[in-house]
């Protein structure tokens, strides 16, 4: 049960993903203090020098180094994934827990018009056909296990609290925001008149290598070289605004509820 509950948690990072990068895709108002972070400018309210929240507010900003070719780079990322409706793609997520190699893949689909995110799971192969339906107006998480024939109905509040305790707040509510961290162009590739940047980005408690290409500037491969968790996330067959019904999103097969 243990590894199966890891498993979750990975697939579960990967909507809490989608979901933070599209802001119509975005948690209960209940988290969104604790999951947003804007650093473009002070809070407001106590102008005090002793204020503890200007006071760390300035020294991340003191912190913060980004070369003007990152900054170029970063913001196109940005603008790549600014006003995106929809969007399918496949995530391969491979983790390094001690001595073993665990894997993940997924195909997952997610519209900001009907705030549905669906994960279709297609490896490990224990947990090959389960299906997560993620659904804002309901505000509840379908999970389909094809092994029990079973849908487990759990409400979306409970089951991000539940990620918010695994994983790091700040590195997944700036996921594709890369600009309020220290960022370093490693390296660039060119072949036939595309550009391959590999940048740095120096994280809260762990170090990210990003690989992104410039024809469609949003990012294919994100690996944590530095952290509790080491592994890398491929992105591939990436297709922005494609159309999707709320029907084709939320469909899951004939079987019986369990609410948790």
């Amino acid at each position: 049960m243990k590894r199966d509950f890891t498993w979750i948690n990975t697939i579960i990072l990967v909507f809490v993903v989608i979901m933070v990068a599209f802001p119509g895709m975005a948690l209960p108002e209940s988290l969104s203090g604790t999951l947003q972070l804007d650093l473009s400018e002070p809070p407001q309210g106590e102008t005090k020098d002793d204020d503890p929240i200007l006071e760390k507010y300035n020294e991340v900003m003191r912190e913060i180094s980004i070369s003007d070719e990152a900054a170029k780079v970063v913001e196109n990322i940005k603008k790549t994934v600014e006003g995106v409706k929809s969007v399918t793609m496949d995530v391969d997520v491979t983790e390094i827990r001690g001595k073993r190699i665990e894997r993940a893949f997924v195909h997952l689909l997610a519209s900001m018009e009907h705030g549905i995110a669906r994960v279709e799971i297609l490896e490990p192969s224990a947990m090959r056909g389960q299906i997560l339906v993620a659904d804002q107006e309901l505000m509840e998480v379908r999970v389909y296990s094809p092994v029990n024939n079973q849908i487990a109905v759990r409400g979306l509040e409970d089951a991000s609290k539940e990620v918010l305790s695994t994983l790091s707040v700040a590195d997944i509510s700036t996921f594709f925001d890369f600009s309020e961290y220290t960022v370093e162009v490693l390296e660039v590739v060119e072949k036939e008149g595309i550009s391959t940047y590999l940048l740095q980005v120096e994280a809260v408690d762990e170090v990210l290598h990003v690989s992104v290409n410039s024809d469609t500037w949003f990012p294919h491969e994100i690996c944590v070289v530095e952290g509790d968790a080491p592994g890398t996330m491929a992105i591939s067959n990436v297709v922005f605004d494609p159309e999707l019904t709320a029907e084709e999103l939320s469909n899951l097969p004939r079987a019986k509820e369990v609410r948790m």
